[in-house]
């Protein structure tokens, strides 16, 4: 409540509503206990509904993963490394959603706990700000879901494939590490079961075993059917009705990407979760204008000192690549111009004192 209103407030009103919150101190008590239980049964409920649907949102979560994979030539999965992996990214997914669902519910709940002890004008500016940053919160994340994640993924797998593949042809030639591998005798080679060739190389009828190389898949392909697709280099074999694909058989890089996905996820997360916080600036800006906190015209001033901290932010909440933090530092710029101007609208002038009053 700002403080301008209290001084005009008449010393009788000003009893009367202390009395008021005297006399209904204990309602308030128990008005606060029956928001609190309303406002824990929501995210119950749409947990329960997360949990419902959470392979199919994990799958959502990793299907930008999956294509910049696939696009590298990479198989295009994530790995499991642990007996309870599976199981506990499924619950955190689903909970994330339920409470990320759930919480415009629980800030009506909240709403409606404090809307007593608000002036009229205050009532109406909190009415603005709750769908206003609900707004706010879902074009963070599809801002993150449909450009910062892909770009970001893009990045990191690029230049992690980037690195030459490890020489380790042929023995050591000399040096301090051919003397120490020499004392253990002669190099050993892998072991193969096959001795001798096949008696018959001759496709039996109605059969594929040739490697073709191909550019589509087949369209109907026949049990046992083998084939590289290109450009991906990957092997593909259709086996009991399905079309498996094995890894690439071009030349890996030193680094092979093994995903983890409890990592991922995690990652996602806490990407995410700095995109929403971001993208409430010009909430905060607007509430800052409203209360008279701060001036817009002392953000005009220190223009240039904003767009800064703006491409810090873009450091700090995005990986350590110079891809992510532009794509994130940019549009915080724009949201810190869009918040000046909300800020301006939103800004009250104390109203200067008229004769009347000093009379």
């Amino acid at each position: 409540m700002p403080l301008d209103q209290i001084d005009l407030e008449e010393p009788q009103a000003k009893d009367s509503r202390l009395d008021e919150m005297r006399m209904s101190f204990g309602d308030h008590l128990e008005d606060l206990r029956r928001r609190l239980v309303l406002a824990l049964l929501g995210p119950l409920v749409t947990s329960a509904v997360g949990l419902i649907y959470g392979r199919e949102i994990v799958g959502w979560l990793v299907r930008p993963l999956a294509q910049v994979l696939q696009y590298f030539g990479l198989p295009p999965q994530t790995y499991n490394l642990a007996v309870t992996t599976g199981f506990s990214v499924y619950m955190k997914v689903g909970l994330i959603v339920g409470l990320i669902i759930a919480s415009p519910w629980v800030c009506y709940q909240l709403w409606k706990f404090i809307e007593s002890g608000l002036y009229e004008h205050e009532r109406h500016a909190a009415i603005l700000v709750a769908p206003f940053s609900s707004l706010m919160s879902v074009l963070g994340v599809l801002f993150m879901y449909y450009v910062l994640l892909p770009m970001t993924l893009a990045f990191l797998i690029f230049f992690t494939t980037g690195f030459p593949p490890p020489d380790a042809q042929g023995p050591p030639q000399g040096g301090l590490i051919g003397w120490v591998l020499s004392a253990y005798g002669s190099p050993r080679t892998p072991v193969t079961t096959l001795t001798d060739a096949p008696p018959n190389l001759d496709p039996a009828p109605g059969s594929t075993t040739l490697f073709q190389t191909l550019t589509t898949d087949p369209p109907s392909p026949i049990e046992g059917q083998a084939w590289i697709k290109q450009p991906e280099g990957q092997l593909r074999i259709h086996i009991s009705g399905q079309t498996i694909t094995y890894v690439p058989l071009i030349g890996q890089s030193m680094l092979a990407p093994m995903i983890e996905i409890g990592q991922y996820i995690s990652f996602v997360t806490m990407l995410m979760l700095g995109v929403v916080i971001s993208f409430q600036l010009p909430v905060v800006m607007m509430i800052l204008g409203w209360s008279r906190l701060i001036a817009p015209e002392t953000f005009s001033k220190y223009r240039r000192y904003c767009i800064f901290v703006c491409f810090v932010l873009g450091a700090l909440l995005t990986p350590a690549d110079p891809i992510s933090m532009f794509a994130l530092a940019l549009p915080l710029w724009g949201l810190f111009e869009l918040g000046l101007v909300v800020m301006r609208i939103a800004y009250r002038k104390p109203q200067e004192p008229t004769a009347a009053s000093e009379g």
